[in-house]
């Protein structure tokens, strides 16, 4: 799974691009299934084109087909208005196809025109008169048909593109949840969209160090609630190889801004896939028993104290940490020492001698 948040990561215009095709393949399929399926409703001109084919080939089976999906009363309002239409305009010979037509599929009309039967052979001369308009409903059908079509398809892309915009905005919030040892079905994962939406302290730029993986230096002020920083362990051909960071792990009290009593100080090793944690306690906290048993789950408690260094392993990276500077936050509705004004941590991370990757 590491591999592929990587791969994510560096081909970041992969998602996109995979986004947009999809939805060019789902619209074509849309609109071609569209095409297939939907059901065109004849109106007045296919009528009227009907009767002109049924008048040279004499074939009723077609003219049916034609005129499918119009009822028997539909049939006889469009005959009726179209033979009074045709006979008015002293268009007799177009009124007769209307009236034979009708006849041959049982329409009843309130028309009725005498004249020259029309001719049934494709070689009879066809006397001149108005031509048949084409039909002008296909088009405006289509469009009305494939509507729902088009509209789920518009539904569908939104979601997909807020989806994918969620996805790649949650993306390393879950790296450095996933490295801290949090999994989706725990209790912390309900506030892993909210870290990922809070202001995230931006790291400093590494300096190469002895240990050949950078120098991180997180600093936590009062008021930046929600705090959470974590670094990439890459080597310098860009592997990479785990995570490190800090992040508020207890706050006391209520209200603005967050009163942080403890921190996680974590270390994730790709290799080992596992993560170690050091709870950094105020003094308060670490003298309070329930705290320190609440706390115990998630690593070794050690009381914050200026100039203290500490140490992290796994089996292949180790980290050390020092407290260089803690500011202890003065307010008289808390107990003295109880929660942090300002924390800064100077990390060195190291991959250990004799470490195989």
């Amino acid at each position: 799974m590491e591999k592929i948040v990587q791969l994510l990561q560096r081909r970041i215009w992969l998602g996109p691009l995979i986004l947009i095709l999809t939805l060019l393949v789902g619209l074509g399929v849309g609109l071609a299934i569209g095409w297939m399926t939907v059901e065109f409703k004849p109106n007045a001109s296919d009528v009227a084109a009907a009767a002109d084919s049924y008048a040279l080939n004499n074939d009723l089976d077609l003219a049916k087909a034609r005129l499918r999906g119009l009822s028997q009363a539909e049939l006889e309002t469009i005959f009726a208005r179209l033979i009074r239409d045709k006979t008015a305009a002293n268009q007799t010979f177009e009124a007769q196809r209307l009236t034979s037509l009708a006849q041959a599929l049982g329409v009843k009309t309130t028309s009725v025109v005498v004249g020259t039967p029309p001719p049934t052979a494709l070689g009879t001369p066809m006397p001149s008169g108005t031509p048949t308009p084409p039909s002008a409903g296909g088009l405006g059908g289509l469009i009305g048909n494939l509507l729902p079509v088009i509209l789920l398809l518009l539904v569908a892309a939104l979601i997909l593109g807020g989806g994918a915009l969620f996805l790649f905005r949650i993306l390393p919030a879950w790296r450095a949840a996933r490295a801290r040892g949090i999994q989706p079905s725990e209790p912390a994962a309900s506030s892993l969209a909210a870290r990922a939406r809070a202001a995230v302290t931006p790291p400093p730029p590494p300096t190469t160090a002895p240990g050949g993986l950078g120098r991180f230096v997180p600093t936590y002020n009062l008021g930046n609630d929600n705090y959470d920083t974590s670094y990439s362990l890459e080597t310098s051909r860009g592997e990479f190889l785990g995570e490190c960071g800090m992040g508020i792990s207890e706050t006391i009290g209520e209200g603005k801004p967050d009163k942080v009593t403890a921190f996680d100080l974590w270390l994730f090793d790709k290799a080992d896939v596992r993560t170690v944690t050091l709870i950094l306690m105020s003094e308060y906290a670490f003298n309070d028993q329930a705290l320190r048993t609440k706390l115990a789950t998630k690593g070794e408690a050690v009381l914050a104290e200026k100039g203290k260094t500490l140490s992290l392993e796994t089996p292949s990276l180790a980290i050390s940490a020092q407290i260089v500077e803690l500011v202890y936050a003065t307010n008289p509705a808390f107990p003295t020492n109880s929660h942090f004004q300002k924390l800064i941590v100077e990390i060195v991370p190291t991959v250990k001698e004799g470490a195989t990757r």
